[in-house]
C-alpha cells in the first residue's frame, strides 16, 4: 500500500528498512557533523516521534466535475515593427477523478473493523491513503462561493445504518432483478439506476449521460425521511429545521488531513511520515440492543445533493452511491472494550509471558510421577512441541521440535562447529525418551528450501561461488609451485614489472664472477658459459606438485585464499567493507549478504516453523521470546549449501568468514556493529486489527532533535490478522531501554460522540486546544484537564449537542447523530471563553479543531522491567553474552572419498633416489622414465578368487544373482500354477479350475487387492523383439498397479514376478514358451514407488525349471505395510535380453506368475496369480 509522504519516499524494499534507515540517517547526520555535506541535506522529518499535524482540508488545485478553461496567449513581435501580433489559444477540459467507485489501496483502514464488535458511544471512521481524496469533487458548490477559506466541504460522508433500513422488499426496485451485498447495497449501472422508477438519485442525467451511464457501482436504498434528516439541521428545539432543498454544509466538520509521524508503526512505518484524510460519521449505533447487533456503514458520495431542486418525497426511496462499506457490531454496554484489552495484555500469566506451552498444560504433565513425563514437561516447559516425524525408510514416529523463538536462552552448541551437507547431522537424540530433536535438521532444510525458492538469491550465490574459487585456486597454485620450485619459479606480470629498473644492471654484471645478481631470486646466477643461462627444472613426472582441489598441499592452504577472496569481494569501491550504506565490488556479494541479513530477521520464513504448535500463542496474548542462535546459524548454513560443485565446501566457510567480518564490523560514520535481533514478542489480539498502525516505542525516548544511536525496534510487521511481531536487539530494562510502549496511532484513534451515551443521557467533556507551539502549551498546569464543567445533556434539554430522534415528541432513538454545526461552534465558543487567550485564540470552528474533540481517550500499555510480572518474564531471556550474532558453523564439512588423494607422495626413499640420480644430468639429458606411479603392486602369480571377482565387476555387469530359498522364511517351496511359459490363451481354463489362483469376482471389497500387472518396453505396448544376431540387451517396464484395496486391512509383507528361464529355438514347443533365456544385467530398481524395494534372486520351482524371482518387499522396521497406503508397485528391470518371438512369428503371448505374502492371512502360502505377456517381433 502506497503512503502519502507529501515529497520523497524514503520506503526501502527490506524486512531490515529500521535498521537500514536507521544507520544510514546516521551516516548522513555523521557526515553532516563532519561538514562533508551540507545542513539541507538533512532528511529528518519535521514532525518529531509522536506529533502529527491536523488540517482541516487538503484540496487539489483543480476539482473533478465542473468543466475547466485553459487559456494560451503567446505574442509575436517583429524586428521593427510596433504591431505586435497575439495569439490566443483556449482549450475545455476536464478532471478525471473517481467517482462512482475507488482505486484499489485507497481505503487504508477503517474503525471499527469489519467484523468486530465496538461500544454504541463510537462514531466509525475510515483512514484513506490520499489527503486529496474527499475534496477532489465539489460537496457543496454554494458553501465554495462564499469563499470560506477555513473550510470546505467534502464530496464524500459517511453514513451508520442498522440492517432494516436499507433492506429491500423483493419487488422494492420495480421490475429490476437485483441481489444486495452483505451491507445492503445492490451493485449495478448508472443507466440501470436512471431505470427505477420507484427511487430518486442525486446522481442527475445532466451529469454527461454518454459518459457515465455505463459506469457501475454499489447503490443503497433509504427512505425519504431519513435522507431529509440526515441533509437537514435541526434547531435549539431540537427539531428537525427542513431547508427547501437538500443541504450538505454540516459534513465540512467530518473530514480532516493528518500529517503524522510514522516511526513504530508497522504498516505505514515504511515511510518517515504519513499523510492521511479522515472522514468520521455522524451516527451512533443503535442505543437500546440488549446483545450485538450488526450494524453497516456506508463511505457515501453526496456530489449533487445540493443540486436537487427539493427533498425527494414523490418516491418510496432515494439511491446514494457507496464507494466503500463494510459491517461491525455494536456491543450493549459492559462488553469488553479496548480498555479492558490493553489491561489484560499486560497481566501475567495470561496476557503477559514468554513462548511457549500453556502452564497449565505444563504443571499438568509434571504431575505425573514417572520420569519420562518429567522429562517431557521439562521440554515444554523450554519451547518444544511433538511433532509427526517420517524417517528417511518411510516410517512414521513422533520427535520434538523447537521454533527459534525460544522462551529461555540457548547458549551455542560447543561441539557443532563443522557445516552441514544434508542436515541429518545436526539431529540430536534425547536419550532420556528415546526420541530424536529435530530442531536444527528442521531448520537446515528450512535454509535451503528457502534458498530454491529464490532464483536471484542462488544465481548470486552460484557466480560469488565461482569467483571466489577462480581467485583461490590461482592464488593456491602459484603459492605451491613456488614453494616447491623456489620464488623464482613463476613470474607474474606485476612481479616483472616491478624488477624492470633492475634488470639492466644484473644484465651488465652477468659475465662478473661471484657478483651480485644472485641476490633476491632473481634467478641470474653467475658461473661458466654453459651454465650462464641454467634454471631449476623439473624433469621427473613425480617432481611436478598436483594442483587439484583435493591436493594436499592445495587443501592446507585453499581455505586461507579463498576466505582473502571473499574478503576482497566483501569490499566497497572506496575500500572500505561493504556495510549497505556504501557501494560494493562485488553485486553479487550485495545481494547474498542481503539475502543472509534478512533471514536472519527471521524474514520469510514460514509461520508453523516459528510458532510450533498454537497453544503457544493465544487469543489476547503478549509473549516474549529468545532467538535461538544455534537455529539461525542451522538456517544460514542451509542456504549457503547451494552450488557446491566442488565436494568438500571451504567457499561456504570463506562466505561465512566474510559475513562474520561484516557483523563484527563498525562502520565509520556510526557506533555500533550491525544490529541483529536476539529478542521478539508476538501480540496477538483484536487491538491488532483494530489498529495495525498500532505504535510500539520505546522509553525514555531519545532527547528533542537527536537520533538513537541504535535503532530501537529491529523488524516491526503485523504477520497476520491480529498477529505483530517486533523483534529487538535488547530487552527492557537495558541501557536507554527502560520499558516497551504500546500505543493507540494518531490516525487510527477512535472517535466518540462523548465519553458516556445512552438513550436517555450524553456526557461530553470538552477537551483543552492550544493554538501555540508545544513548549508554550507544556506551561499551562491544566493542560491534561476537561475544561469544567461537563456537559450532561438529555433527549429533551434545548440546545443540546446530541439528537436521539427525528421528533422529539415521540422519541424512538432512530436518528443518534451529533448536532452540527452545533457541535463545533459550541465547542469554540467553550474554548474561547474557559482557556486564556496566550494559549487559544481562534474565531472560526473547523474540522481540524472538532476532529480534536471527537477524540475518545487513546490508552497505551507500558511493559517496564520494573513491573514484578515483566521482570520476572525477561529474567528468564535475559543473555548476559554481549557479543555480535556471528555464524558458528565455520568449519568445512566432512566428506569421506570414495577413492584414495590424488597427491598421495611417494616413499621418501624412492624420491631421494631418484633426485641423487639427478645430481648430474645437465638440462639436455634426456629424460629417464619416471617411477611407477601405482598405489599397489601384486605379485605375477597372484590369481583372484571368484568373490573377489564377485565384488569388483564393472558397473554394467551383474554379479551372481543370490539363490532364493522360501524354506529359510518357513514358506512353501516355489511352485507355478501351469506349466512354465504355459500359454496365455488356456490360462482362463486351467485358473478356473485351480483352487490356488484367487480369481476375483465382481466389487468384492473384503477380498484380497487385485495386481494389475504388465511387461512392456517403454514407449510401447508390448516386448520388442528381434533375431538373435540382431537383438540388444534392453529396458523393461514391469507395470503392477493395485486395484480393491482401499477398504480392506491386509497387509502386504511381499509380492513376488516369477519369471521362468530358459532357452527357445524355432522348434521349441510353444507351450513352453520362456520370456528370458537368462538374465546377468544390473538388476531392477523402482521407478516412483521408494517404500518399496526390488531385489531379483534366483531358484528352481518344484519341476527343476529355474526362475527368475523379482521379489519387492516394504522398507519397513515391522516388515509389512498396509495396502491400503499402495498404488502401484512399478520397477524397471534394466538391460535383459528376451526372447525373440516362436519361429519369428509377429507376435507370441506367453504367461508370467506372481505371489502375495500377508500378515497374518497368507504368511506361508502366498496368493498366487498370473499374467500375460506379448512379445512383438520388430523384424530387425
Amino acid at each position: 500500500m502506497v503512503i502519502f509522504t507529501g515529497g520523497k519516499s524514503r520506503a526501502i524494499s527490506s524486512p531490515r528498512h529500521l535498521t537500514l534507515r536507521h544507520a544510514r540517517r546516521k551516516v548522513l547526520h555523521s557526515k553532516i557533523k563532519r561538514g562533508i555535506l551540507d545542513a539541507e541535506e538533512d532528511d529528518q522529518p519535521i514532525l518529531k516521534p509522536g506529533e502529527e499535524k491536523l488540517n482541516s482540508f487538503w484540496a487539489p488545485g483543480l476539482e473533478a466535475g465542473p468543466k475547466h478553461l485553459i487559456v494560451a496567449t503567446q505574442t509575436v513581435k517583429a524586428p521593427g515593427s510596433t504591431d505586435d501580433l497575439v495569439l490566443v489559444s483556449e482549450q475545455d477540459f476536464y478532471v478525471d477523478a473517481p467517482q462512482f467507485s475507488l482505486p484499489e489501496g485507497s481505503v487504508y483502514s477503517c474503525y471499527p473493523p469489519s467484523g468486530y464488535a465496538e461500544d454504541h458511544r463510537i462514531l466509525p471512521h475510515v483512514v484513506l491513503t490520499d489527503p486529496h481524496l474527499p475534496w477532489e469533487r465539489r460537496g457543496s458548490p454554494k458553501d465554495d462561493s462564499r469563499g470560506d477559506k477555513r473550510n470546505k466541504v467534502p464530496w464524500l460522508a459517511l453514513f451508520t445504518f442498522t440492517q432494516d433500513e436499507l433492506r429491500l422488499a423483493p419487488d422494492a426496485l420495480g421490475g429490476f432483478q437485483f441481489k444486495q451485498t452483505p451491507t445492503m447495497a445492490v451493485n449495478m449501472t448508472v443507466g440501470e439506476l436512471w431505470s427505477i422508477t420507484t427511487a430518486n438519485s442525486p446522481i442527475g442525467k445532466k451529469w454527461k449521460p454518454d459518459t457515465i451511464k455505463d459506469a457501475k457501482g454499489d447503490f443503497i436504498f433509504m427512505k425519504p425521511d431519513l435522507f431529509k434528516s440526515l441533509f437537514s439541521t435541526f434547531g435549539d428545539d431540537n427539531k428537525r429545521v427542513v431547508p427547501p432543498t437538500p443541504a450538505t454544509t454540516k459534513y465540512k466538520y467530518l473530514s480532516h488531513v493528518r500529517n503524522i509521524n510514522t516511526t513504530g508503526m508497522a504498516v505505514a512505518g515504511v515511510e518517515d511520515v504519513g499523510i492521511f484524510s479522515v472522514v468520521v460519521g455522524s451516527r451512533s449505533g443503535p442505543l437500546e440492543n440488549e446483545a450485538p447487533v450488526s450494524v453497516s456503514v456506508h463511505l457515501v458520495s453526496i456530489e449533487g445533493v445540493e443540486d436537487m431542486t427539493e427533498f425527494p418525497d414523490d418516491k418510496p426511496l432515494v439511491a446514494m452511491c457507496s464507494l466503500h462499506s463494510w459491517n461491525y457490531t455494536v456491543n450493549p454496554p459492559g462488553m469488553l472494550n479496548v480498555h479492558d484489552a490493553f489491561v489484560h495484555l499486560g497481566t501475567a500469566p495470561l496476557g503477559l509471558n514468554v513462548l511457549r506451552a500453556p502452564d497449565d498444560m505444563v504443571d499438568s504433565i509434571r504431575r505425573m510421577p514417572d520420569k519420562v513425563s518429567q522429562r517431557l514437561a521439562q521440554r515444554l516447559q523450554d519451547g518444544y512441541t511433538l511433532v509427526k516425524y517420517r524417517v528417511q525408510t518411510g516410517e512414521k514416529t513422533v520427535a520434538v521440535y523447537r521454533s527459534p523463538f525460544t522462551p529461555t536462552v540457548v547458549a551455542p552448541l560447543a561441539d557443532r562447529e563443522q557445516c552441514s551437507n544434508s542436515g541429518q547431522d545436526l539431529q540430536i537424540l534425547d536419550r532420556e525418551v528415546g526420541i530424536m530433536d529435530v530442531t536444527y535438521s528442521v531448520a537446515w532444510q528450512a535454509g535451503r528450501l528457502l534458498a530454491l525458492g529464490d532464483q536471484g538469491f542462488t544465481a548470486a550465490l552460484a557466480r560469488l561461488r565461482t569467483a571466489i574459487h577462480t581467485l583461490a585456486m590461482k592464488e593456491s597454485k602459484i603459492e605451491v609451485i613456488r614453494s616447491v620450485g623456489g620464488g623464482s619459479s613463476l613470474r607474474r606480470r606485476v612481479d616483472i614489472l616491478q624488477d624492470l629498473k633492475e634488470t639492466v644492471g644484473h644484465l651488465g654484471r652477468i659475465h662478473l664472477g661471484g657478483g651480485g645478481g644472485g641476490e633476491g631470486g632473481s634467478g641470474f646466477i653467475p658461473g661458466p658459459p654453459k651454465q650462464r643461462w641454467r634454471r631449476p627444472r623439473l624433469t621427473k613426472k613425480w617432481q611436478y606438485p598436483p594442483l587439484g582441489f583435493n591436493a594436499i598441499q592445495i587443501k592446507d592452504i585453499y581455505l586461507e585464499r579463498a576466505t582473502e577472496a571473499a574478503f576482497e569481494l566483501a569490499m566497497a569501491k572506496d575500500g572500505k567493507i561493504y556495510d549497505e550504506t556504501n557501494d560494493p565490488v562485488s553485486t553479487d556479494w550485495m545481494q547474498v549478504l542481503a539475502w543472509v541479513m534478512d533471514r536472519m530477521f527471521l524474514s520469510g520464513i514460514p509461520a508453523h516453523y516459528l510458532i510450533s504448535d498454537p497453544s503457544h500463542l493465544p487469543h489476547e496474548s503478549l509473549r516474549f521470546f529468545y532467538i535461538d542462535p544455534n537455529w539461525v546459524d542451522a538456517l544460514i548454513d542451509g542456504a549457503l549449501s547451494l552450488a557446491n560443485h566442488n565436494g568438500e565446501d571451504r567457499d561456504r566457510v570463506a562466505i561465512k568468514r566474510a559475513i562474520n567480518r561484516y557483523i563484527h564490523h563498525t562502520p565509520e560514520h556510526q557506533t555500533h556493529p550491525p544490529q541483529i535481533p536476539s529478542y521478539g514478542f508476538y501480540l496477538r489480539s483484536d487491538l491488532v486489527t483494530m489498529y495495525p498502525d498500532l505504535k510500539v516505542s520505546t522509553m525514555p525516548p531519545p532527547p528533542d532533535g537527536t537520533v538513537p544511536d541504535k535503532a530501537p525496534l529491529l523488524r516491526h510487521d503485523i504477520v497476520s490478522d491480529g498477529v505483530m511481531l517486533g523483534l529487538l536487539d535488547r530487552l527492557p530494562g537495558s541501557e536507554d531501554f527502560a520499558a516497551l510502549c504500546f500505543t493507540q496511532p494518531p490516525h487510527q484513534q477512535r472517535f466518540a460522540a462523548g465519553y458516556e451515551l445512552t438513550k436517555d443521557e450524553v456526557d461530553i467533556e470538552i477537551g483543552r486546544q492550544y493554538t501555540v507551539d508545544q513548549t508554550t502549551r507544556e506551561t499551562d498546569p491544566l493542560r491534561h484537564d476537561a475544561l469544567p464543567p461537563t456537559i450532561e445533556m438529555h433527549p429533551g434539554d434545548p440546545k443540546n449537542w446530541f439528537i436521539w430522534s427525528t421528533d422529539p415528541s415521540a422519541p424512538k432513538n432512530d436518528l443518534r447523530v451529533i448536532r452540527l454545526p452545533f457541535y463545533a461552534e459550541e465547542q469554540r465558543r467553550l474554548l474561547e471563553n474557559g482557556m486564556d487567550k496566550s494559549y487559544f485564540d481562534d474565531d472560526t470552528p473547523n474540522s481540524a479543531l472538532l476532529a480534536m474533540q471527537l477524540n475518545d481517550p487513546f490508552y497505551r500499555l507500558i511493559v517496564s522491567a520494573k513491573d514484578p510480572a515483566a521482570s520476572s518474564v525477561f529474567a528468564k531471556l535475559l543473555d548476559t553474552n554481549n557479543e555480535p550474532r556471528a555464524l558458528r558453523l565455520t568449519n568445512p564439512p566432512r566428506i569421506r572419498r570414495l577413492v584414495e588423494d590424488e597427491d598421495k607422495d611417494e616413499s621418501e626413499g624412492e624420491v631421494e633416489a631418484e633426485a641423487e640420480g639427478d645430481q648430474d644430468q645437465g638440462p639436455d639429458d634426456p629424460e629417464p622414465v619416471p617411477p611407477s606411479l601405482s598405489l599397489y603392486s601384486r605379485h605375477e602369480s597372484y590369481q583372484p578368487l571368484p568373490h573377489v571377482l564377485k565384488s569388483n565387476l564393472a558397473p554394467h555387469i551383474r554379479s551372481n544373482l543370490p539363490r532364493y530359498d522360501p524354506s529359510q522364511l518357513g514358506r512353501s517351496p516355489l511352485s507355478v500354477i501351469n506349466p512354465p511359459g504355459h500359454l496365455a490363451t488356456a490360462v482362463g481354463a486351467s485358473a478356473s479350475a485351480s483352487a490356488s489362483i484367487y480369481i476375483p469376482q465382481g466389487d468384492d471389497p473384503a477380498g484380497p487387492p487385485v495386481y494389475d500387472c504388465a511387461v512392456y518396453t517403454p514407449g510401447f505396448s508390448s516386448v520388442q523383439t528381434a533375431s538373435a544376431d540382431a537383438a540388444l540387451p534392453q529396458d523393461l517396464v514391469f507395470s503392477i498397479r493395485l486395484g480393491n484395496n482401499k477398504h480392506n486391512d491386509y497387509r502386504l509383507i511381499e509380492f513376488q514376478v516369477i519369471i521362468p528361464l530358459g532357452d527357445a529355438g524355432n522348434d521349441a514347443d510353444p507351450s513352453s514358451y520362456r520370456l528370458f533365456p537368462s538374465y546377468d544385467g544390473p538388476g531392477p530398481r523402482m521407478l516412483s514407488n521408494l517404500r518399496f524395494v526390488v531385489l531379483p534372486a534366483l531358484k528352481d520351482d518344484a519341476d527343476g525349471v529355474p526362475c527368475l524371482v523379482l521379489r519387492l518387499l516394504p522398507r519397513s522396521a515391522n516388515g509389512w505395510t498396509a495396502v491400503t497406503l499402495v498404488d502401484e508397485l512399478s520397477f524397471l528391470l534394466c538391460l535383459a535380453l528376451p526372447n525373440n518371438t516362436y519361429r519369428g512369428q509377429s507376435r507370441t503371448s506367453l504367461t508370467l506368475y506372481t505371489a502375495a505374502y500377508y500378515k497374518y492371512v497368507s504368511e506361508k502360502n502366498p496368493r498366487r496369480g498370473q499374467f500375460t505377456v506379448t512379445l512383438r517381433n520388430t523384424g530387425s
